[in-house]
Parts: C-alpha cells; structure tokens; sequence
C-alpha cells in the first residue's frame, strides 16, 4: 500500500515539476505584475506571427521590407488583428499604440494587438490571446498582402497554401529603448509547405536575389546571423532580430 501512495505521489510531483517549468516564464510574469514594481506601470505588448519560407534545396530565405523601418529586411508576417466586443480591452485600461511609445495607429493597422495595459493585466490578456477568440488565428492575410497581392509570387499557383506551426517564442517585461517602455513580445513561427510548382516557383526567385526594389531579398542564414545582407562588401539592408527566429536562433 505504502509503494502505490509513493507511486502516485512521485507521479504527481513530476508531472507538478514539469507543467512549473513549462510555464516557468508565464509564472515569473504573474508574480512580476501582480506584486512587483510592474504592477502599475504600462507594458506594451506585440503579438504578431512570422513566416519561414526557404528556398528549396538551399539554406537561404525569402525576406521582405519592414514597411515601417526603413532598409530593413524581416520574414513575411505580421501582428495578429483582434476583432469583436472591445469591453474587455476597456477593462484593462487598454491604450492604442502611439509614436511615443509604439508606432501608432493608421487604417492599415487599426485592430492590430499592439497595444498598452497596465501591468496587472498582462496575464489576462496573455490567456485571452491563447483561448483564440475574438482575434485572427490564422497566418493567411499577410503573406498574400506581401507576396501574393505585390506580384513578388504568381497568384495563379499561390492562391492556396499550406503551413504548419513551428513554435511559440516570447520575451517578457524587456526594456525597449526605442519606444521607451516595458514590453512583452510574442511570435508564432509558420513554416511554408509548397507543393512542387510552388517550390519551382520560390526556386526562381533566386535569380534576382537582391533585387529590393521590387519588395523581397533571398537571404543566406550567415546573412540572418549577422542581421545584415551584404552585396560586394557593401551592406545594402539591415536584417530584424527577430527574423533569427526562422532559423532557430532566439534574440
């Protein structure tokens, strides 16, 4: 009798182990903003998804302009919209973005979950985010708005895709000097599964590699490393940190 109590308690304290330490960010954000100086202060959130898209049978990747930075390159993707009753929002003090503190808000990014609340909310808006409700939940809309819609892939063959999920990746309450504030920032990572005319397609692309005038890069993982794309020992584009994470490297 003694064996099977210590049994069933060995199981419990590991399984209890284990959901501690897969939740050990999310723990050490609910204490940080329940009852440390986070508390009240307003923390900026960016909750956005990427794309890994290789060109097949190379190590190199399709990269397209931030159309807010300029001369730097990022993966295909963008900030998740949000949709339905803004009531919850509201109770959570909710404030759009801003020049100051965010990049603001325009009818391109009206909805966009970028966002402000103060720091006793964040753990509510992190579980809002994970029911997936009330917000977009697929990847569809920016990767035919930059690559579909822009010509840079024929519509013909790109018309419908397929992509899987590779992994969630998040940093929490890091400082931001460039909008002055605490922020959580969270990434889906997508991965493109073409068919065989749309890996042709992707394969062609490589002919005109560098040609950024017409809104893309192929860009090597050397390239991605050192987030610049260099041409004759030129840079000619700066590469976001987070495009690291299309090649399983974290910033």
């Amino acid at each position: 009798m003694n064996e099977i109590i210590i049994a069933v308690l060995k199981k419990f304290f590991t399984k209890g182990v284990t959901v501690l330490w897969e939740n050990k960010n999310s723990i050490s954000l609910y204490l940080k903003t329940l009852f440390w100086k986070y508390r009240n202060k307003d923390i900026r959130f960016s909750i956005s998804y990427l794309f890994r898209i290789r060109i097949p049978d190379t190590n190199s990747y399709l990269l397209v302009p931030n159309r807010r930075i300029d001369n730097q390159l990022q993966p295909v993707g963008g900030v998740y919209k949000r949709y339905g009753d803004d009531k919850l929002f509201e109770k959570w003090g909710y404030i759009p973005d801003n020049k100051k503190n965010g990049l603001n808000v325009d009818k391109e990014s009206d909805g966009d979950l970028r966002f402000r609340v103060k720091g006793k909310n964040c753990i509510n808006v992190i579980k809002w985010f994970e029911e997936a409700k009330e917000r977009e939940v697929s990847a569809e809309r920016e990767f035919f708005e930059e690559l579909v819609n822009t010509s840079i892939l024929p519509k013909d063959l790109f018309s419908s895709i397929k992509y899987k999920h590779l992994k969630r990746f998040s940093k929490h309450l890091v400082w931001s000097k460039h909008h002055s504030c605490y922020e959580v920032l969270i990434y889906d990572v997508f991965e493109l599964i073409p068919c065989h005319e749309q890996a042709e397609a992707l394969k062609s692309l490589t002919n005109k590699s560098h040609n950024l005038k017409k809104g893309f890069a192929i860009v090597s993982c050397d390239d991605i490393e050192q987030l610049r794309l260099m041409k004759k020992n030129k840079q000619i584009a700066r590469i976001g940190e987070h495009t690291k994470l299309i090649i399983n490297k974290t910033f």
